[in-house]
């Protein structure tokens, strides 16, 4: 028995109220099962409750055992003194509140055993998607819930875009910025390239934009790259320019340690990001890009030119050694990324900003412009019949796979619950 579906049969009134006595014996009517709470508190609130013809408001708390109270530790939360009724799956243990018993009902006798048993099938499957077998039975609900998982995807990485920012230098550039470095860093140097991200202030770079290698010093330089003895041209008048522009916008400086190379292709070395990160930022300008349609940004991402990249990089992964030459430019991929995981997520954290819906219009109209993305979980999805068509649609399912189905959370999906009542 999990407390998830206790949840789904309260909610979904899933239950003969009508039956539903407390562990004492008394009647009890429930007027209304409350508003459901997934954040932390009790796990419903307001609702309402006749007890020997009295009427009680507050907060319901659901558990598997009634000694789960204090297990977790409720009886010492504050937050919890205003439960009026304690559902339960079994009673072992009365709750004190205040001094009184908590009414409490338990629910083991009343839930359908059949229901129960299509519930626990679901959720035992080992299979990626639980509900494989007929999830394509269900493509409205699927389409349904790809796009309720693509709005919370977007929604969380757009918020992110705030954290670690100060509130008074929570603006266009500066989320722009954050958006852009959070993009292009991939797995492995996420977390450093939002560090430095909150290390360079835009205003510096704009100032700066005129000659590019100035760029180049800033990013390389806030990254602790410029400290070795390389003798390259290149380096030494990037270190030199460092040196200059620390002392005169007083920049902080990275650790050389908090970036990784190892285990990753020489193409997604920090080094080669940042040498394409200071092409990016020289030739988009951030000032009008929420105004833009969805078909002018993707254009503009599509002009993109791989020359505006330093040469040096033609020949070398790192600095002071040379590799074999190739082009530089900018890749299908590395635009796409930068849309689906860069300004789409800038456009939300926009909307926060500026309290203007339309720019999740707009977000949504790029990912329906651009193809859906290639990986082991669309070749999964493809494999049991569904082919998303747009990057919404892919993104919406990576949010699916790994909020969703990996956790088994069947009942707050519209395809689990639509396969679980149409079992029955």
């Amino acid at each position: 028995m999990k407390e998830e579906y206790l949840h789904y049969l309260w909610r979904m009134k899933r239950l003969n109220f009508s039956q539903l006595t407390l562990v004492n014996g008394s009647p009890i009517s429930i007027r209304e099962v409350g508003w459901y709470n997934l954040d932390a508190g009790p796990d419903f609130f307001n609702g309402t409750v006749v007890i020997d013809g009295i009427s009680w408001s507050g907060n319901i708390e659901l558990h598997i055992k009634s000694s789960d109270w204090y297990a977790h530790k409720h009886n010492l939360d504050s937050a919890y003194n205003n439960v009026v009724l304690h559902v339960v799956y079994e009673h072992d243990k009365d709750v004190y509140v205040n001094d009184r018993i908590l009414p409490t009902v338990e629910l083991k006798h009343l839930i359908d055993p059949i229901h129960l048993n299509n519930y626990n099938s679901i959720i035992s499957n080992v299979q990626k998607v639980p509900c494989y077998k007929d999830v394509m039975n269900y493509e409205l609900s699927l389409l349904q819930q790809i796009d309720i998982s693509f709005l919370h995807r977007i929604e969380r990485k757009g918020l992110s875009l705030f954290e670690g920012a100060e509130e008074r230098s929570r603006d266009k550039n500066t989320l722009f910025i954050a958006a852009v470095f959070k993009a292009v860093g991939g797995r492995v140097n996420s977390l450093p390239m939002q560090e430095l991200a909150r290390l360079i202030p835009f205003e510096v770079l704009a100032k700066e934009k005129w000659d590019a290698i100035r760029v180049e010093a800033i990013l390389f330089g806030c990254a602790g790259m410029l400290n070795d003895d390389c003798r390259d041209l290149y380096y030494v008048d990037l270190r030199n320019q460092w040196r200059f522009l620390k002392s005169k916008h007083q920049l902080p400086e990275m650790r050389m340690d908090s970036w990784k190379f190892s285990g990753i292709r020489p193409f997604s070395f920090p080094t080669i990001i940042l040498a394409q990160l200071s092409g990016l930022l020289l030739q988009i300008d951030s000032s009008n890009l929420g105004k833009m349609s969805a078909e002018e940004v993707i254009d503009k991402i599509e002009l993109l030119n791989g020359n505006v990249i330093n040469s040096y990089w033609k020949t070398h992964f790192v600095f002071g050694k040379e590799s074999v030459s190739r082009q530089l430019k900018f890749s299908s991929l590395f635009k796409n990324n930068l849309i689906i995981n860069g300004i789409v997520p800038y456009l939300v954290a926009l909307k926060h900003l500026d309290n203007d819906y339309s720019y999740t219009d707009k977000a949504m109209d790029l990912m329906e412009s651009l193809p859906p993305e290639k990986n082991s979980v669309m070749n999964y999805w493809r494999s049991i019949g569904f082919k998303p068509k747009n990057a919404l649609e892919s993104q919406g399912l990576l949010e699916l796979n790994n909020e969703f189905c990996n956790f088994k959370k069947c009942l707050s999906c519209k395809v689990g619950v639509e396969v679980l009542e149409k079992k029955i």
